[in-house]
């Protein structure tokens, strides 16, 4: 079949009409697609609690992340599980991923050479059990750190101890410039 032959496609009923100002404009090669100068998301000195101002409208802030503790060995986060659900009231494992990246990215920048910040490459997650109700919470330990790479490890579970999830993320570091 020629691209003549093809039928058209049915516009998107959210599609805005075509022409209304919108631009799929990607940037040139080459271009830095973080802002110039990068935040600095790997404060040694960052605050326990709450959120820092650069985490403010981001994901964590969305579902309510909060870091508990943050160390080269060990970095635990906690988030509600109330707002992250599915439709069937259980903790969704898009969120539980979320939780586990995040915790695995707060870790890896503790270790990070002079220089660089890490940039999430490879995550993996098992889910165990759902859970529906309070928080959990994700404690971060590193497998293996290296000039380039890192990889940690995140238990995530519930209020009462029980297992919730597991992952492991791989991140790269690259220049913090």
């Amino acid at each position: 079949m020629s691209d003549e032959d093809a039928l058209p496609a049915a516009p998107c009923p959210a599609a805005p009409p075509a022409g209304a100002g919108l631009s799929a404009d990607l940037p040139a090669r080459g271009t830095r697609r973080l802002p110039v100068p990068r935040p600095q998301v790997c404060a040694p000195g960052a605050v326990q609690s709450g959120l820092e101002p650069w985490e403010q409208g981001t994901l964590m802030a969305a579902l309510g992340m909060e870091v508990l503790e943050q160390g080269r060995e060990r970095v635990v986060l906690r988030m509600p599980v109330h707002g992250a659900t599915q439709v069937v009231g259980s903790l969704h494992g898009g969120a539980s991923a979320a939780l586990i990246e995040t915790a695995a990215s707060v870790a890896a920048c503790q270790c990070a050479p002079q220089g660089t910040v890490p940039a999430g490459a490879e995550l993996h997650v098992t889910h165990l059990r759902p859970v529906r109700e309070g928080h959990v919470t994700a404690v971060a330990v590193v497998v293996h750190q290296g000039r380039r790479t890192a990889v940690h490890e995140v238990s995530v579970s519930d209020d009462e101890g029980r297992a919730i999830a597991r992952g492991t993320l791989r991140s790269i570091y690259t220049e913090a410039g």
